[in-house]
């Protein structure tokens, strides 16, 4: 599979545990949240590792690819902030489902600007040879 369905595959996985965490019954939402926190960081490991990183590096890499490498450290950070404020409350706790919303929010805006704008950049730049060998990478 490619990288980039590989991705999007992922990122309706996550939508989808968000909703389940914010509609579960207080009791269920922290074992929900253990299960989806290690997939949001190893997500975002495949994504720098064997996507942003490489196109970012590419000598004839669009401007905005490079630029966007930052961008997504920097969003990262926030992400990984907010995980930590929710590790540190009570899921059954009401300020917790809304540090959760928080993040989903964030986590759907930082999408939208991956699957509109810079992944059809890189689907461009690197061709379906290059996307499926990035994928054959990230699935192992």
């Amino acid at each position: 599979m490619q990288a980039i369905q590989l991705l999007k595959q992922e990122h309706g996985k996550a939508k989808a545990a968000f909703q389940e965490i914010e509609t579960a019954p207080s009791a269920g939402r922290g074992a929900l949240w253990q299960k989806l926190r290690p997939e949001l960081e190893a997500h975002e490991k495949k994504e720098e590792t064997y996507v942003y990183g490489p196109a970012a590096r590419d000598a004839q890499a669009d401007q905005s690819l490079k630029e966007w490498e930052a961008t997504h450290h920097r969003e990262v950070r926030e992400a990984e902030g907010l995980i930590k404020a929710i590790d540190r409350l009570d899921p059954t706790d009401a300020k917790w489902l809304d540090a959760v919303k928080k993040l989903r929010g964030a986590l759907e805006q930082h999408i939208r600007k991956e699957e509109q704008e810079i992944w059809p950049k890189i689907e461009r730049a690197w061709g379906p040879a290059r996307l499926e060998s990035a994928g054959s990478q990230m699935a192992a």
